[in-house]
């Protein structure tokens, strides 16, 4: 008697990117719909606070320019404020934190990206609307603060391991030495006018590290 041959099915081939969608723990691709209402609702607070001031780009003016409905934006940002800061960050992200292997080094790369960043980029022409807001609207100033802080870690940073590799004296109050070196970058910038070149910044990381 001949035996049937049975024929097995084989498995259905999944390629990586298909295995990985069907993963319950693989994360969900950003919708393209809700990137691009996004980049449109951000460039739009953008070119309002520029025009405006903080005040004029209200959500409804950003819905009117950017062509996006109220009801999305509400939806990624609970009001004004944190809208605003997330179009500030996209076009001032956080420096990366240099390792030159001397703190002279690092303090230069890092004062030398901010005279660039207040100089010749988009925050230099939007940084006084922001601080305009904070003085006059308490959410902007808490969101302000909370800015400052994330804003001078990698300054922080820096410091803290200059100090570890006795670059700095033991007691030296680091937060001091953020605002001694970053005031005389934006009293130039936004008081005097004069020039913000390299030479200026390395003057002022020299004369901090001297006298701190």
């Amino acid at each position: 008697m001949t035996r049937a041959r049975t024929t097995e099915t084989p498995e259905p081939h999944l390629d990586a990117g298909a295995a990985a969608s069907n993963h319950p723990d693989a994360p969900e691709a950003p919708d393209p719909r809700v990137t691009r209402s996004r980049q449109r609702t951000l460039a739009a607070a953008l070119d309002l606070v520029a025009e405006r001031g903080v005040a004029g780009a209200t959500i409804e003016a950003i819905s009117a320019r950017s062509g996006v409905a109220k009801t999305t934006i509400y939806r990624q940002w609970p009001h004004q404020g944190p809208l605003i800061l997330d179009a500030f960050r996209a076009i001032a992200p956080d420096p990366p934190t240099p390792n030159t292997g001397t703190l002279r080094g690092d303090l230069v790369v890092l004062l030398g990206g901010l005279a660039d960043a207040l100089r010749s980029g988009p925050a230099g022409a939007l940084m006084p609307a922001l601080l305009d807001a904070s003085q006059r609207d308490l959410d902007f100033a808490q969101l302000h603060a909370q800015e400052s802080v994330r804003r001078h870690q990698p300054v922080l940073a820096v410091l803290q391991r200059g100090l570890q590799r006795g670059e700095l004296p033991a007691d030296v109050d680091l937060r001091e030495l953020v605002d001694r070196l970053a005031g005389p970058v934006f009293h130039r910038r936004f008081i005097t006018g004069l020039p913000l070149e390299p030479s200026f910044t390395e003057r002022v990381v020299d004369g901090v590290l001297r006298a701190p």
